[in-house]
This record gives structure tokens, sequence and C-alpha cells, in this order.
């Protein structure tokens, strides 16, 4: 049996292959001036260095699940030939870090979808997009960095990183798009840039780790349910000009409204200048809104504020 066993072992270890560029296909544009890598040997392991020239021409993009199934690869530099990564281009890989060259412009729709390894990203600042689904799923990853040219990403690209405990979204971006977020249960630290003038649905749902949150001047929209189940988010920063706050942004979360006479509940702005009215469900016979309150004024009626409200029987709204 021992004998046996020693000439199984090299068999196992000649199946194994070092990635190289032999392992890779390459396909050259209709202009003959370029090469995209469109897919790569699916027994390949370890890392693997892209090249930037193939035959005497550059590398400039990663082409549609160029790596996808080639789990036995665990590192990979991209160089700085490469412009753009398209969709799945690592679908379900196992690499654990990737940096991302200021090179590339885009990033496709679920570039790394659930790759559980992947503990750490750099965004380049060369990137404007980062699709949808990029980094959903991503379990493991705790650290990323994205670049300032960075202006739009796609729905869900970070949902369920129950790993990620903060993140820095830049100026460069203007929406915080549906589910961008949910469920990123360890999210603690959340820094949204000055551009950003809307948060969506679900955004930061179910991030039960974040206890406070500063929303810029430059929001002028909260979409619902955008922090729904954050059941440790105590205080939220709002500036004054918000002219739209969704059903439910807040429910079951930690926040505490204050109410009035009528049970009616109120947000204050930061500046302690503007009110806006979140929840009236209690409220029943016939309700005077006012004008102000707490020395507020009161500006906004929030999306489903009075929705089944079957005890109100009348309402005037200054």
């Amino acid at each position: 049996m021992t004998f046996k066993s020693l000439l199984i072992l090299p068999l196992l270890v000649v199946s194994l292959q070092a990635a190289d560029v032999d392992d890779l296909t390459f396909v050259l544009n209709e202009a003959g001036t370029e090469y995209s890598l469109t897919d790569c040997n699916e027994s390949a392991t370890d890392s693997l260095e892209i090249p930037s020239v193939y035959y005497g021409l550059p590398v400039t993009s990663i082409g549609d699940s160029a790596f996808y199934r080639c789990t036995g690869l665990t590192s990979i530099t991209i160089p700085d030939s490469v412009t753009s990564i398209e969709g799945y281009a690592f679908y379900t890989s196992s690499l654990t870090s990737i940096i991302i060259p200021d090179s590339v412009i885009s990033i496709g729709d679920y570039v790394f979808y659930r790759s559980p390894n992947l503990a750490s990203v750099t965004i380049g600042n060369g990137v404007t997009s980062i699709g949808v689904y990029a980094f959903y799923d991503c379990t493991s990853l705790s650290s990323i960095t994205i670049g300032e040219s960075v202006a739009s990403i796609g729905e869900r690209a970070f949902r369920n990183c129950t790993s990620l405990s903060s993140i820095t979204i830049p100026d460069s971006v203007t929406e915080i798009r549906d589910y961008l977020f949910y469920g990123c249960s360890d999210l603690a630290s959340v820094t949204i840039g000055n551009g950003v003038t809307s948060i969506g649905s679900y955004a930061f749902s179910d991030c039960t780790t974040l206890t406070s949150i500063t929303i810029p001047d430059s929001v002028t929209s909260i979409v619902f349910s955008a922090f729904e189940g954050c059941s440790n988010l105590t205080s939220v920063s709002i500036p004054d000009n918000v002219t739209s706050i969704g059903r439910g942004v807040f429910l079951s979360s930690g926040i505490s409204f204050s109410e009035d006479s009528n049970s009616i509940k109120y947000l204050i702005s930061a500046s302690g200048n503007t009110a806006y009215l979140i929840d009236g469900k209690s409220s029943s016979g016939n309700v005077f809104l006012p004008n102000t309150f707490s020395g507020a004024s009161v500006t906004l009626i929030a999306d489903g504020a009075f929705q089944n409200c079957t005890g109100l029987t009348g309402i005037t709204i200054p």
C-alpha cells in the first residue's frame, strides 16, 4: 500500500498547473490593434500576471467571464494596459485581493460576484463606473478603496458583503443606488460624499452594526426603506434641503423621533431649522398640522406618513 501511494502522489502534483501566459486565450480586435483576454485554463493555479503586451500589441480588456471557473487562482496582477473589465470576469473566483489599476475605466456587472475569499480591493482613480452586483456576496471583503473618479455604482454592488466594516463614497458619486449595501451587517462607518443627491431604496437596510450616519447637504431624496432594519442606528444627521423622504426609511431602526400632542413623529434636521413629518399613523380625530415644531419649520410630509390611519377624521396642512 505504501508503494502504491508513492506512485500516485507524483501524478497528483503533475496534474496541477502553475498559471502563466500559456493558460490564457486572447482575441484580436477587428482593427487588429489590440487584444482582449477572453479565457483561462480552468486547471491553472496559484498566481498569475496578465501580460500588458501580446504578440507586440497591447492587452486592453479582460473579457466577459474570462476567469469564470478558474478557482485555483488566488492572485492576479492586472497590467496598466487594461482599460475595461467586463461582466462576470472573475465570477465566483478564489482571489483573496485585487488591485485595479488607474488605467481601468469601467468594471462590468457581476465582476466579482460571489467570490468568497476576496478580502481586499483597491479601485484605481481612473474607474468611472462599477456595474450592478459587482461585489455581491463577497462575504470576506473587509477593505475596499473606491477611486475618486467613480461616478456610478450599480445597484446591489456590495449587497451581503457581511465583513465590510467601513466605506467612503467619494464626492464623484451622485447616487447611492437601491440595495447597494443591503445586509452589510458589519458596516459600522459610512462616509457619504458631497456629490450624492439621492439614497436609494433599501440602500443600507439591515446594516445592523451602523450606529450613526451623516447625510450631506447635497442629498435631496431618501427613498423608501433606505435604513430599514438598522437596529442599532440611533443617530442621523439630516440636511435642511431634503424634499423627498420615502415610506419606512427608518423602520425597525433605533432612531427616536420627537412627537407632538397628536402622537405625530418628526425628524429634526442637523441645523435645527427644519422638521420632517415622518409618521402620523397614531394620530386620530381632526388634526391641525403646525407651521413649526420645536422651533423648526415643518416643510415635508414623508411618503406613507398617514397610510392606513383609520382614526383620522380630518387634517389641516399649513
